[in-house]
């Protein structure tokens, strides 16, 4: 074998690999040789580091230069593609590489991770994130924060509801998404409702300004721009349709007091918010002879003192079995 060829060889690809020049063939052959250090690094003791590096080196060349170039007498001894190869692989089985691993491991992509807070039904939970601002959850909702969050941006994934207040920084929007709703402020306070069983993801603004943007196939298109103090934006789900209306933003978020706050709601509406704020499964039952739409504040009310005060509004009978409260609504009026 032609040790100066080799020589060569290694010198150019290992140079042009640091430059950013190779081909994708050429990274692939330096990600195989990367990936055959990291495995014996998982598996050996000091004790067989020298020869693992022997092995990972003499299998190294041949991932690089084919089996019929690496097998000459000469190369574990005077190649020096050889004895760079040898080094890195001390390196690795030592926990360093100083050469091409460290290289290759700063230009991985950085894997984005959330991590995940989340509310039962019948409770409610506040949140300090890193940056200041403070997330409070509804009953049975759950955020998810990105583990970059604060970098360039702040990102967070919502489902259920949540009302924000965020801390204000122009170079870092914050950004909530649920499903294909996205909700972009620098610095506010809003409610955000988005409950999965729910056909509607609505926007209260409580201060400051916010931008809403829906995902299409095309990109982000703004449904939403500049909202201030007490509007409220309502996208329908199942027409993919929206509106936007003025709306008291403190009553939509009253929910952080204990109240309950309905405003043209159909019982079955109410029995969905009633489940998930008492924590108790409510089964509906009977046709209703017309559709009925009530409004009603409940201020602080525990259930039992509740549901009279709901039949008495609607007409609905009621009885609790088998852990279950059951609504008959043939009555509604």
């Amino acid at each position: 074998m032609d040790t100066s060829s080799e020589k060569e060889k290694a010198i150019a690809l290992l140079q042009k690999y640091k430059a950013g020049l190779c081909t994708p063939e050429e990274i692939a052959r330096i990600r195989q040789w990367y990936d055959s250090f990291e495995d014996l690094s998982h598996s050996l003791n000091t004790e067989d580091a020298q020869l693992a590096a022997d092995e990972a080196a003499e299998q190294a060349l041949v991932k690089l230069f084919g089996e019929n170039n690496a097998q000459g007498p000469d190369v574990k001894k005077a190649g020096l593609v050889y004895y760079l190869l040898r080094i890195a692989a001390c390196l690795v089985v030592g926990g360093t590489l100083y050469f091409i691993a460290g290289k290759f491991k700063r230009a991985q992509p950085n894997l984005i991770t959330y991590s995940k807070y989340s509310t039962r039904k019948g409770e409610r939970r506040e949140i300090q994130l890193s940056d200041g601002s403070v997330v409070t959850l509804n009953a049975a909702s759950t955020i998810q924060i990105a583990s970059d969050f604060g970098v360039k941006k702040r990102d967070v994934l919502l489902q259920g509801e949540a009302f924000f207040q965020v801390s204000k920084d122009k170079t870092r929007p914050f950004i909530i998404r649920t499903g294909k709703i996205y909700t972009r402020v620098v610095g506010t306070s809003f409610n955000i409702n988005a409950y999965a069983d729910e056909n509607l993801i609505s926007v209260a603004v409580a201060t400051g300004k916010v931008q809403v943007e829906k995902e299409e196939a095309k990109g982000k298109t703004v449904i939403g721009r500049d909202l201030t103090h007490n509007h409220l934006l309502v996208y329908d789900l199942k027409k993919d349709t929206y509106n936007q209306t003025l709306a008291d933003a403190d009553t939509l978020s009253a929910w952080k007091t204990n109240k309950l706050v309905f405003n043209q709601a159909s019982i079955a509406q109410i029995a969905r918010i009633l489940e998930r704020a008492y924590n108790i499964p409510i089964v509906l039952t009977g046709k209703p002879r017309k559709p009925g739409f009530y409004t009603v504040t409940f201020d602080n009310c525990s259930l039992q003192k509740l549901l009279p005060l709901l039949a008495n509004l609607s007409g609905i009978t009621y009885e609790l079995k088998d852990q279950q409260l059951i609504v008959n609504i043939q009555n509604c009026r």
